[in-house]
Order: structure tokens, then C-alpha cells, then sequence
């Protein structure tokens, strides 16, 4: 029994020495494979029952070949974004399928050179699919009930995703479902644009200014749409170290307010509105306007006709059909007429000057009070210097400019002819309200308030009232020759009517107050909201309205009133224009972050790490996947990095756990110990053939 004994225990260590060697053939055939876990063949002992003192009955051995899926790979860096490995316990969750509602299954692996397939669903080398939470913005201060929410960089988004029906599916964020776990697939992510909700400006305002001296200031924003948009706003010395601003609609608002938060209530300080023509009306078109507050029972009626055979602006082809003359008078005579509450504004008409011209080249202005002001263009380097330049001769010229688009516009403010020349006398220009060219010829019943450089009306109520100033029948019969709307705004009604309103004023405050030593004594201006006409969201409300910084009260640093011009000193916004996406990268949160070419970033993805009591109980599938089982138990979804989970590494991958200096060695005692098995086997059949003889 014994020398049989021996025989099969040295068959079986054969085979366990064979299953170990098996063991080190893949762990070293794995040296590269990311993400490979390397097994380990233990051994236990076989052993027969002892029913003798005096004899040993051999048993063997037993090979337990044990997978280390617990064990922690060095990571190594990457040029791949898209690249991704754990620090950590737990694993990534993939699919077979990039459509997982379609079928498919659901494994964990920590092999994560991932790229983007055909259809843009990011794949790793062995073909499956990365899954995760999908994250959506919350549109309203209050998320749904039952929403999880997700905080990154101080904006809250929820895991959340708009099914092929467009109802909006929120996330379990720990079952492993196809309605609960999303591919995440690239080319779904789209552009972006960045809407503007703080802007903050710094200017130095003369102290030595008159009152009633007023100073243009263009600057840009960014609507939803990721549409730039010029707001034109002016300074003016209302009183002894006090300041008015007035802001004006840009092209495409219905209207913009200058207010005072918080909101409701709030105090505003400035108020317009705007319509703007998309081209040229149809011939006999009509714009109806009825002009009203609730406070008050005037509500004046004037008709636009319109004169299409004309050449020139659409707003200078408008005319009263009240025989109030031209439409200079219609501006002085409707604020007459309701006793100066209300005043109407006429756009100016386009008259560019060119800003750095060649060196010697000069503007000259020449007034009908014979007082010409000559400007060097070529000192003047850009737009907005060139305009400064001209404002500083306002008062002997009766010429204002300002900049918009990042041309000059120049119009008449008061009823002086100004003759606009360069050095050799020859015309620029294009005049404002008629004249001869070069000429621009002030009725002083024009103002030079509006922004320039498109066809728009723009409406303004001046003086603080109770209601607001209602405009009403935008686009009675007034439309192009293909019966579209003829103005943007009509293209955008406020439910069916063809109203929009100006806010009521509450002048009671100036917009800024100085203190002696020119710092800011007290700032009643605080945002800036805007209605749109061009599709984009409104900016309105608390939440909603863009935040106007203009410096801190009591300090320097901001808006001040020191000795000196009129000068910028900087101006910052934070809106974006549309961008298209332009790649991704990965928190230590999970959290993918999409990135787009306008500077944009986006958190649309996050990545769960599953983790497990007992990985190593875990059965392992080809393409260096598990999947759970009893032993294992279910798997647990976590944050990265949170709760003992990994945490995730972008541009980077976890090398095997393969060591190759360890496995070389195993390999030789291996080898020895199946040599000295195979010696047990032929020692034993030798001693089996002497006792064989014996009979013989």
C-alpha cells in the first residue's frame, strides 16, 4: 500500500507542479496586459487517514490556484485623456454593449484604455464598454424629489438623463440596470456657449466734470446662445459727486434694466426698450404704436408710414401721419405732448470713421459756430480711443461718438450743422437726419443716445412713475416683402400680443455716490437684466439676471471719481461664445468633464467604482473582466474616492501586477519540484520491480 502510495502521491505532484507552471506561463504572457491581475498557485496536503502506528500512508498534494484581483498595479501616465485607471479598491463598470437596453452584460474590470468606437461610446482594447451616471444641470433652484445631486465646483447638477421619449429618467445610483447605468458616448456631448452672469467694470470718472457731462462706455456679454452682444451705456454727472448710468438695449433685446438687488423688490434705475428691423418693409406697411402707463391715462396713438422707394436706414423713412413733421419733431413733440414722461429715441444712422489712420491723417470738425476741432487719427490707435477723442470737443462741435461693433459712429446732439473733413477737406461720412455728405445737421430734436450701427427704435421712460411704459401694436401691417415680421422682436411675442414693456424707474438714488476722496460712497446699481427678442433665455430675477459689479464702497479698486480724463480701467465678463467640444478629463471623483474650444468646461459623465466584500471570489471572463458571484457578493456602487472606493486617474492605466523577477523564480523551483515528483514515480516503480523479482 505504501510503495503504491508513494506512486500516486508523486502523480500528484506532478500534476500540481503542472497546474503551477500553467499559472506562470500566463502571468508572464500577461506582463503587459493593463490592468492584469496575477494568480498565484498555492498548495494544500492530501492526506489518508492513519489506521496504523507502525506504517505511513502517503496522501499528496493539492494544487489552489489563487487570483491576487484585490492586488493594487503601478500606474503608469499616458497621452490619452480618454485613459483610465483606479487608485484603489473596486473596479469599473462595462457592458458587452454599447447598447445595454438592447442586450448585453454587465462585468467590472480595471482595464481602462478606453477610446471611442465608431459611434463615438468609449470601448477599451478587449471591446467593452465604459458605464456610468450621466449628469444633467439643474434647471430651478429646487431639484426634483428624489433627484442625487452632484456638486462640482460650486454648481449642482444631478444624475439624470433624457430618454428617447424626452421625459427626464433620475438615476439609482446603486443598481446596476441599463435604465440606471449610461454608455458614455462622445459625440452626443455637442457645443456649448457660456451666458453671461457677472460682468464688473472699473473706470475713473473726472472729478472736474460739469454736471451733465456724459461719457460712453461700450462693453460685451454673452446671451445663452452664445450670441455676443454689445451693451452701450453712459455716464452722465447728475449732481456734486453723483452719477447717472444709462444703459441702452443691445441688438436683439426687447428691453434692459439697471437695477438694484436683492429682487423683488429693487429699484430701477434705468430703463429701455428696443425694436429692430430685420430689412427693408414692404412699401405702404404701418408701424402702430400706442404708448401708455398704468399710472396714467394718456395713451398717445402714432402711425409710421413708410416710404420703401427711398434709399437710406428704414428708420429714416418714417414719417407721422398726424403731419408732425419729420421724425426728428416726432422725438421732441411725444415728450411735449404726455408732459415729459416719456421720451422716444431715435437710433443714429451709421457714419464710420476710420481709427488709425496713416501718420499725419487728421479729422476735422468744423461747427456753424465757426469753431473747428481737429483730430490726429493716427494718435488715435483704436475705435474706442478714436471716439474718446472726438467726446472730448462735444461742447464745441455738437458731435458725439461712440463705438459699437468696433466701428466709430458720430451724430448731431444739438441744432448746430457740423461739417466732418479730413485734412485735404474731402467728405467722410454719411450724414444723420439729412444734410449735405459730410455733414451732419442738428434740429435739436435728435438725440445721440441709442447704440449705433443697425436699424432700431429704442424706447425709454426718463422719469420715475408707478407703471411701467406699455408699447403696444408692434407689427400691425409693418412686414417684408415675403409677409415675415419686419422686426425681430415681432418675431418673439410676449404671448399673443405684440406688447413689450419698459420698466417703471425709481429715481430717487443716483446710480453711484462718491465720497471725497473719490471712492465709492454707495453703489445702487447691481445687475443688469435683459429680454430677449433673439430666442435666448431672459435675464431676469435673482437667479437669472447678470450681476454688475462696479467696485467695492469705501475703497479703491472699482468705479472712481479722481482728477483726470474719462478712462477704462478694465472690464471682465464671464459669458463664452459658442464652442465645439474639444475633448474630456477625468476628476479623481469620477466626475468627466467635457472641454470645448471657447474655454467652456462642462461636467457631463461621472464614473462609479464598484466594489466588493471579497474580490477575489470574483469569476473571471476573457478580456480581463469579472464578474460576480456567490463568493464575491453583489457588487456596492460608490463615488471615486469616497467610502473606501478608488479614486480615478485620467491619462493614465494600471500596469499587471506581473512580477516578472518572482515569476523566473518560481519557475525554477517549479521545475525542481516536479523533477524530484517525477524521481519520487521512478523510485517508487524500481522498488515495485524488486519486489516483482522477489517471486522470480
Amino acid at each position: 500500500m505504501s510503495l503504491y502510495g508513494a506512486l500516486f502521491s508523486g502523480v500528484s505532484g506532478l500534476a500540481a507542479q503542472s497546474s503551477a507552471m500553467a499559472a506562470i506561463s500566463d502571468n508572464i504572457t500577461n506582463v503587459n496586459t493593463v490592468g492584469y491581475k496575477s494568480t498565484k498557485v498555492n498548495f494544500s496536503t492530501l492526506v489518508t487517514k492513519q489506521v496504523s502506528l507502525t506504517s505511513y500512508s502517503p496522501g499528496g498534494v493539492q494544487s489552489r490556484p489563487r487570483a491576487g484581483i484585490d492586488n493594487q498595479g503601478l500606474l503608469q501616465a499616458t497621452n490619452s485623456s480618454t485613459d483610465i485607471a483606479l487608485a484603489g479598491q473596486g473596479f469599473m463598470v462595462v457592458n458587452k454593449s454599447a447598447h445595454s437596453d438592447e442586450g448585453g452584460m454587465f462585468a467590472y474590470t480595471r482595464a481602462g484604455s478606453f477610446k471611442a468606437d465608431r459611434e463615438g461610446f468609449l470601448q477599451n482594447v478587449s471591446g467593452w464598454y465604459m458605464q456610468g451616471w450621466p449628469l444633467m444641470s439643474t434647471s430651478s433652484a429646487t431639484p426634483p424629489p428624489g433627484a442625487s445631486l452632484v456638486d462640482v465646483a460650486g454648481n449642482t447638477f444631478m444624475k439624470a438623463y433624457k430618454n428617447e421619449t424626452g421625459q427626464t429618467v433620475l438615476i439609482n445610483d446603486n443598481v446596476v440596470s441599463p435604465v440606471h447605468l449610461q454608455p458614455l458616448n462622445l459625440t452626443r456631448i455637442g457645443g456649448t456657449a457660456a451666458q453671461t452672469r457677472n460682468l464688473s467694470m472699473a473706470a475713473n470718472l473726472p472729478a472736474a466734470a460739469k454736471v451733465g457731462d456724459s461719457f460712453n462706455q461700450p462693453l460685451t456679454i454673452y446671451d445663452s446662445l452664445g450670441t455676443d452682444a454689445n451693451l452701450q451705456f453712459t455716464w452722465t454727472k447728475n449732481d456734486t459727486n453723483a452719477w447717472d448710468l444709462r444703459g441702452y438695449p443691445p441688438a436683439g433685446a426687447r428691453s434692459m434694466s439697471l437695477v438694484q438687488r436683492p429682487q423683488p423688490p429693487g429699484a430701477v434705475n434705468s430703463a429701455a426698450a428696443r425694436l429692430d428691423f430685420l430689412g427693408m418693409p414692404k412699401s405702404g406697411g404701418k408701424l402702430n404704436l400706442t404708448l401708455g402707463a398704468s399710472s396714467s391715462t394718456v395713451s398717445p396713438n402714432w402711425t409710421f408710414d413708410l416710404d420703401a422707394a427711398t434709399d437710406g436706414a428704414t428708420a429714416n423713412h418714417m414719417s407721422t401721419q398726424a403731419g408732425n413733421g419729420s421724425v426728428g419733431e416726432f422725438v421732441n413733440n411725444l415728450a411735449t405732448d404726455i408732459n415729459t414722461a416719456y421720451r422716444i429715441t431715435l437710433e443714429s444712422v451709421e457714419i464710420p470713421l476710420t481709427a488709425g489712420g496713416a501718420a499725419g491723417k487728421k479729422l476735422v470738425m468744423t461747427g456753424s459756430n465757426g469753431l473747428p476741432v481737429t483730430i490726429d487719427t493716427a494718435t488715435a490707435s483704436t475705435a474706442i480711443a478714436l471716439a474718446q477723442e472726438i467726446n472730448k470737443y462735444s461742447t464745441d462741435t455738437g458731435v458725439e461718438a461712440f463705438v459699437n461693433g468696433g466701428k466709430v459712429y458720430a451724430c448731431a446732439t444739438d441744432a448746430r450743422t457740423v461739417t466732418i473733413a479730413d485734412e485735404t477737406a474731402a467728405p467722410i461720412g454719411t450724414p444723420v437726419l439729412g444734410g449735405a455728405v459730410g455733414t451732419l445737421v442738428g434740429t435739436g430734436k435728435a438725440y445721440c443716445e441709442a447704440v449705433g450701427g443697425s436699424n432700431a427704435l429704442v424706447f425709454r421712460q426718463d422719469y420715475a412713475m408707478a407703471g411701467d411704459l406699455v408699447v403696444a401694436g408692434l407689427n400691425s401691417t409693418l412686414t417684408l416683402a415675403n409677409g415675415n415680421p419686419a422686426t425681430q422682436q415681432g418675431m418673439d411675442k410676449i404671448g399673443d400680443a405684440d406688447t413689450f414693456s419698459v420698466k417703471a424707474l425709481d429715481n430717487e438714488y443716483s446710480a453711484i455716490e462718491f465720497n471725497g476722496d473719490g471712492t465709492p460712497k454707495k453703489i445702487n446699481i447691481a445687475a443688469i437684466e435683459i429680454d430677449w427678442a433673439n430666442g435666448s433665455n431672459d435675464m431676469n430675477g435673482a437667479a437669472d439676471s447678470i450681476g454688475f459689479f462696479l467696485g467695492n464702497e469705501g475703497v479703491d479698486g472699482g468705479m472712481g471719481q479722481k482728477e483726470g480724463p474719462y478712462q477704462l480701467g478694465y472690464w471682465n465678463q464671464n459669458g463664452a461664445k459658442f464652442g465645439n467640444f474639444a475633448g474630456v478629463s477625468v476628476g479623481a471623483d469620477g466626475i468627466v468633464t467635457a472641454l470645448f474650444d471657447n474655454g467652456v468646461t462642462r461636467a457631463v459623465f461621472q464614473i462609479p467604482v464598484a466594489t466588493f466584500t471579497n474580490p477575489n471570489g470574483m469569476n473571471s471572463l476573457s478580456g480581463n473582466v469579472f464578474l460576480s458571484t456567490d463568493n464575491s457578493g453583489e457588487p456596492t456602487l460608490r463615488t471615486a474616492g469616497a467610502a473606501g472606493a478608488a479614486s480615478t486617474a485620467s491619462a493614465s492605466l494600471e500596469a499587471s501586477t506581473v512580477d516578472i523577477g518572482e515569476e523566473f523564480t518560481t519557475m525554477i523551483v517549479t521545475q525542481r519540484a516536479y523533477s524530484a515528483a517525477a524521481k519520487i514515480i521512478t523510485t517508487a516503480d524500481e522498488m515495485l520491480d524488486e519486489l516483482v523479482r522477489i517471486k522470480r
